[in-house]
């Protein structure tokens, strides 16, 4: 539910020309650089904290599986605070930049990767193909809702309720046609796909008129989205550890 709100919105208004000319260096931060993140990880949790297979199971395959997990970034605050101490618009995209990419590849090694902690045989043809069908699809299936968010905005003429409605319905149609339905594409590299294409080409098909209002909304629905998400993170852990349900499990 929150998933869409938060990175359509950060795509939606980055800055596309300064985002194609530090693609390179994004792509090399959320790519190579995330599997050495992971890598680098799993290897701390078995070798400098000691989880091994003697503590609860904790084999390689699951410490990768943290270190996806924990690979992830959230540059919000840092973002923010480049904003208040008035840095370049470029290192701010780059960071940004690079947390939306690095969401959707984390997520991309996290599927892959547990598949072999459930067991699953593959062969590195199939962590191949299901690499490129989470990433690559998810991708071109971005693009493709694009074109077709684009193509409606065509159609409606300075009427921002329509525009900011026809983005959010398309925003969250795609995700879920993409996370979770029989297609297998990366819901979230779908979403960053699609926003910055939007951010590429959407955002012409769009009265003036609206545009004001559009950025208005998208950023109210990503300020609600993350500060629910904060909210129902502290009251989970708070019950977790604070009302009782941190007791011992009972035996089967």
């Amino acid at each position: 539910m929150f998933l869409p709100a938060l990175i359509f919105e950060s795509a939606f208004n980055s800055d596309w020309h300064i985002f194609k000319k530090i693609f390179g260096q994004v792509l090399i931060m959320a790519g190579p650089m995330l599997l050495v993140s992971t890598l680098l990880s799993a290897l701390m949790m078995r070798h400098v904290l000691g989880y091994t297979e003697d503590h609860r199971n904790f084999d390689f395959k699951a410490a990768l599986l943290y270190g996806a997990i924990i690979s992830a970034t959230d540059p919000v605050a840092v973002v923010a605070l480049l904003k208040e101490l008035g840095a370049s618009k470029k290192l701010s995209t780059l960071i940004e930049g690079e947390s939306l990419l690095n969401d959707g590849t984390a997520m991309v090694v996290f599927f892959v990767v547990l598949d072999f902690v459930k067991g699953e045989s593959a062969t590195p043809i199939d962590v191949f193909k299901k690499f490129v069908t989470l990433a690559g699809g998810g991708a071109a299936f971005g693009v493709i809702f694009g074109v077709l968010a684009s193509f409606i905005l065509t159609k409606i003429f300075n009427n921002f309720v329509l525009e900011v409605n026809t983005t959010i319905v398309v925003c969250y149609v795609m995700f879920y046609f993409a996370e979770f339905t029989n297609l297998g594409f990366s819901g979230i590299l779908s979403l960053v796909a699609f926003g910055l294409y939007m951010t590429y080409s959407g955002k012409t098909k769009i009265s003036i008129e609206s545009q004001h209002a559009l950025h208005h909304v998208w950023g109210y629905i990503g300020f609600a989205a993350e500060t629910l998400i904060f909210i129902l993170s502290g009251v989970i852990i708070g019950d977790r550890f604070l009302g009782g349900g941190a007791t011992e499990p009972e035996s089967e």
